[in-house]
């Protein structure tokens, strides 16, 4: 399995503590979602172009890759449209650059049913826009599993609207699809399996419509019957570990949770 974590989960890591700690552990690649205190693209000072050559010799030396470039883009504010498009497009020619072969998008909300359909419209207009310049530059537009788009019939009517670019793929964050369909996953599954390019894994528990985040392995998402079917099916990606601790602090340390990751990944034996 390609093992890979989110810098989400250690906000406050430096580039090079990131790389050492990812080698160490056993991690093929990282993705950034946020980088020493900065979360746009093109103001990572790593990223600028003057010190492209020495970020690309580091990722060399520890024998890593940048699997994904997490953006904040997201589609259901029409009023913030043209800056989110603005946005994603300085991700992809940055990512283009840096060799780094995804973006990811959200959809991300879908505030009352009366404006459903414009949302969507608007998610897949988004989306097809920066498929659209990303054609070309090596970079693929991926819209994660998030928010309101994480129902067969939401997600479902995005990827009919796009599923003709080349470009678009998915994100599957099997915690956001697991609030609806539960260890039901397969009814959510089969239907984005085509486009599915990479994956955010974590944990939570289910608690009377809440669900708590929890280390990998001590929640009630059924992570091991979920990587065995991506496997089966053919899936190539990076299993990515995504722990949230920069929305929520109160969470154990990355020192803590991305060691125990590796070493429930590797129990599982898949």
């Amino acid at each position: 399995m390609k093992l890979a974590f989110s810098t989400l989960g250690s906000p406050d890591w430096s580039f090079d503590k990131t790389l050492e700690v990812a080698h160490r552990l056993g991690f093929e690649a990282i993705e950034i979602r946020g980088m020493e205190g900065k979360m746009h693209a093109d103001e990572i000072t790593r990223f600028f172009p003057e010190n492209e050559a020495e970020t690309k010799r580091k990722l060399k030396e520890y024998n890593l890759k940048i699997c994904v470039f997490g953006t904040s883009v997201i589609f259901h504010d029409a009023e913030k449209y043209d800056s989110m498009i603005q946005e994603g497009k300085t991700a992809i020619d940055v990512c283009s650059r840096m060799e780094i072969p995804y973006i990811r998008v959200f959809g991300d909300k879908i505030p009352s049913a009366e404006i459903k359909d414009q949302v969507i419209a608007n998610v897949i207009r988004g989306i097809r826009e920066l498929c659209s310049y990303a054609r070309g530059k090596n970079v693929k537009v991926l819209q994660e599993v998030h928010g309101d788009f994480n129902t067969v019939e939401n997600i479902t009517a995005v990827i009919e609207g796009v599923k003709d670019c080349p470009e678009f793929g998915l994100v599957w964050d099997i915690a956001h699809s697991d609030r609806e369909y539960g260890d039901d996953y397969m009814e959510f599954y089969s239907w984005i399996k085509p486009y599915i390019l990479h994956t955010h894994i974590k944990d939570h528990k289910r608690n009377n419509g809440k669900f708590d985040l929890c280390p990998v392995g001590e929640g009630d998402i059924p992570i091991r019957d979920i990587i065995k079917t991506l496997k089966a099916d053919g899936y190539t990606g990076y299993f990515s570990f995504e722990w949230e601790k920069k929305w929520h602090p109160e969470l154990m340390d990355a020192e803590i949770v991305y060691p125990r990751y590796v070493e429930y990944m590797k129990s599982l034996d898949l």
